[in-house]
């Protein structure tokens, strides 16, 4: 599991918009917020594209997996984010990202 804080969520919004927000679950425990992006669901987001495949590797063989999770994404963007969320979104058909500004689940 790759775990994303809330603080670095909010700067990659800034960058790329909300969709960051449903690249996995939001987990909180009051306190500390993240998301969890699954390892597996980035590798089935980067299957096709021969450049993720090798930033993947980079990734696997990281000891920070946040950190180069957070450099792949600054260097392939939002399409690279789009994959991740529709991954996502088939691997877990029920989950809805929540908001950690209102606590609100939005919708798909």
């Amino acid at each position: 599991m790759i775990i994303v804080p809330d603080d670095q969520l909010r700067r990659l919004e800034k960058q790329f918009g909300p969709e960051v927000w449903r690249m996995g679950s939001w987990n909180s425990d009051g306190v500390f917020g993240y998301c969890a992006v699954s390892v597996d669901e980035v590798e089935t987001a980067a299957a096709g594209d021969p450049a993720l495949r090798e930033a993947l590797c980079g990734l696997q063989t990281s000891p920070d997996l946040s950190r180069a999770f957070l450099e792949m994404l600054e260097s392939f963007g939002l399409p690279l984010i789009e994959k991740i969320v529709a991954t996502h979104r088939e691997c877990t058909p029920s989950a809805r990202p929540i908001s950690p500004v209102t606590g609100a689940t939005w919708a798909a």
